[in-house]
């Protein structure tokens, strides 16, 4: 466990981790019963959001980042359902192109990746155009009713996919601002940045995006995708 702050329950990281072997047991009782009846606590699917600037000088709300403190229980619960049963049963293929949010992926991975592909098509043709894309905002627009029918595609016990249909539909959250809290609204749509299995849920919602034309080859980090396109190809883009 991450040293981060509570979440409403107020309960704190270093009680997970000093006296872990005490509430083991209880622990594991808790998240067996989520799990086998694929429901979780209205107290997991309440997050605090704590703004996080993307720009040296903020003039407007898009300039923050919406960073959400879920409880330290849930999050453990999604990383295991995360790592342990949603990451092996998406298809390996549609995993190739991706190059952050799983075990082997990192930014070094990424560039070379990028490099070897450039310097391939070069010794064909004599230039090569790259389409950058930053999709904005793109862990909270996410449909969830999109989502959701992706999820039942995937080889999932049907406890662990009603139980991201519980973690996902009546959400709530508060922003905190120097130690005050905003009332609590909620959400119909989006992924929790900064929860344990957003990240994979995004993947899920992208992995099946494709190019046109197998001259064209995409390769994308986290939200960031990129299209590369030979100088000569059947389709431009």
């Amino acid at each position: 466990m991450k040293c981060s702050s509570p979440c409403l329950d107020g309960i704190p990281s270093w009680f997970f981790r000093n006296c872990s072997y005490e509430i083991a047991h209880v622990v594991t009782h808790i998240l067996n019963l989520s799990f086998t009846h694929g429901v979780i606590s209205q107290r997991w699917r309440c997050a605090v959001v704590t703004p996080v600037t993307k720009v040296p000088k903020t003039t407007a709300i898009s300039d923050f980042r919406p960073i959400s403190v879920t409880p330290l229980l849930s999050r453990v619960a999604e990383r295991i359902l995360a790592r342990k049963l949603l990451l092996s049963a998406i298809p390996t293929g549609m995993l190739a192109d991706q190059s952050e949010f799983r075990p082997s992926g990192s930014t070094q991975c990424a560039l070379i990746n990028v490099l070897h592909h450039v310097t391939t098509m070069l010794e064909n043709c004599d230039y090569v155009r790259c389409l950058m894309i930053d999709f904005s905002r793109a862990f909270d627009v996410v449909d969830h009713s999109i989502l959701l029918a992706k999820l039942s595609q995937l080889e999932l016990l049907e406890c662990i996919q009603k139980w991201f249909v519980t973690f996902l539909v009546g959400r709530c959250q508060s922003v905190k601002t120097d130690c005050l809290f905003s009332s609590q609204q909620h959400i119909n749509r989006g992924i929790v940045q900064g929860s344990g299995v957003g990240p994979m849920l995004y993947i899920v919602m992208e992995c099946d995006l494709h190019t046109l034309s197998r001259n064209n080859i995409m390769f994308t980090y986290a939200d960031d995708t990129n299209l590369l396109v030979p100088a000569y190809s059947d389709v431009s883009f």
